[in-house]
């Protein structure tokens, strides 16, 4: 799983999402600086992730965020809640580890 930097102000939301997703057994990659969205998703198609899981200002304000299928393109809005439950759930059904 992968989750692009975009939003220079928002680092620490990254990492609390990418800790949420790690406490749940999904291994999780943060890009490691704030550059164009574009960019980082190319760069996680050329490390073969399955699914990245995008946010931004606006969206973190909305208290959702993107969940993109990096095979097939599809994305879904997911709620960003305290225990990351529904984003934990959608990112486990992408990739078929679902319980």
């Amino acid at each position: 799983m992968f989750i692009p930097y975009f939003d220079k102000d928002r680092l620490h939301d990254y990492l609390r999402l990418a800790s949420a997703l790690r406490a749940a057994g999904i291994g999780v990659e943060v890009f490691c600086d704030p550059k164009r969205l574009g960019d980082q998703l190319k760069y996680a198609d050329r490390r073969g992730f399955r699914v990245a899981l995008i946010a931004g200002g606006n969206e973190f304000q909305a208290g959702v965020c993107q969940v993109k299928d990096l095979q097939t393109g599809t994305k879904q809005d997911v709620p960003l809640e305290e225990n990351a439950a529904s984003l934990i759930a959608a990112v486990k059904d992408l990739l078929g580890t679902a319980t």
